[in-house]
């Protein structure tokens, strides 16, 4: 463990440590599996006052028993709160996504769905036949043979410059290319100069965006304000370095629908931070998530992301 002075963690001083380093551990039973997670009472006394009630209490059932259950609290949230509570920052953990290995036939190998007996049977693609073979028949003689040919590549002559015409013609595509438009440039502008109480959590190069908006979610509950204020920072400088298109656009929507799941348009000091960073970051990136489905999915299930956004891209 890291000691740190006031000044350089902004919540605790040499002091502080000894008093808590003496302080007995308080266990926390944490999410669906209920694992059994300790901390310094002391820490968790000066920094949550909902959290020092669990602890010191004497009439409630947590404090009585030592312990107390977090059952809507994931691991690693609670983990990241520790974090913070000793040091003064979390850890920004790495994303993790698991990529499903892709199967490519080779060899002129199909996979075939019918199956002989219960088994699974291979077919071996035939072999095109040639033009040149199905020309042949007994009844032409070497002449007129030859005529036939030089007809035949003829016409291929004219068929292939008409087609090379044409594809000339055709513009020149990238397919699955994203052309990424900023038509709202001020919208980025005032997104950039969003200005937070705190300073970052540590940065991650694959950072697991969603984590900071659940363990802001944690500390509003709380009521760790310096700690919504690090998430808030450190979820703004993640989504301003992330570079979005189709194949981690679903990181964005997840975060959006988690947002509005677990947050309400207003909070102890007025309208939802959280809300007003992710929807503002889904407007300045609105021309690249318009046409994914999973979008229309969360307007039609939720008036409110509809109205923040319409309101964010008009003003």
């Amino acid at each position: 463990m890291i000691c740190k002075t006031k000044s350089e963690s902004g919540n605790l001083n040499m002091a502080d440590y000894k008093k808590i380093i003496r302080s007995s551990q308080f266990i926390f039973l944490v999410g669906n599996e209920r694992t059994r997670l300790s901390i310094h009472a002391g820490i968790v006394q000066a920094i949550s006052n909902p959290l020092r009630a669990l602890i010191d209490n004497g009439h409630m059932t947590e404090s009585i028993a030592g312990f107390a259950t977090l059952d809507d609290v994931e691991e690693e949230t609670f983990i990241g709160f520790c974090e913070y509570a000793y040091t003064g920052a979390y850890l920004t953990p790495e994303l993790s996504i698991g990529q499903d290995s892709e199967i490519t036939s080779d060899s002129g190998l199909v996979k075939s769905t019918k199956e002989s007996n219960g088994v699974s049977v291979e077919q071996r693609e035939e072999p095109a036949i040639e033009d040149a073979e199905l020309d042949r028949t007994p009844d032409l003689d070497d002449w007129s043979l030859s005529s036939a040919k030089k007809s035949k590549k003829s016409q291929k002559k004219k068929s292939a410059f008409y087609y090379h015409e044409i594809e000339e013609k055709q513009p020149e595509e990238s397919p699955g290319q994203i052309t990424i438009i900023y038509p709202y440039e001020q919208l980025w502008e005032r997104f950039r100069l969003r200005k937070f109480d705190s300073g970052p959590a540590s940065f991650s190069p694959n950072p697991n965006i969603l984590f900071h908006a659940k363990l802001y979610v944690f500390a509003t509950k709380y009521l760790i304000e310096p700690l919504r204020q690090q998430c808030l920072r450190s979820l703004h400088r993640d989504l301003s370095s992330f570079s979005l298109n189709r194949k981690n656009r679903s990181l964005i929507f997840d975060l959006l629908d988690f947002t509005y799941a677990h947050t309400g348009r207003f909070e102890a000091n007025g309208r939802s931070t959280l809300r007003d960073i992710v929807i503002h970051y889904v407007a300045c990136e609105i021309r690249t998530l318009a046409d994914d489905e999973k979008l229309t999915e969360l307007l039609d299930s939720d008036a409110e992301i509809g109205s923040d956004l319409v309101m964010k891209l008009v003003t």
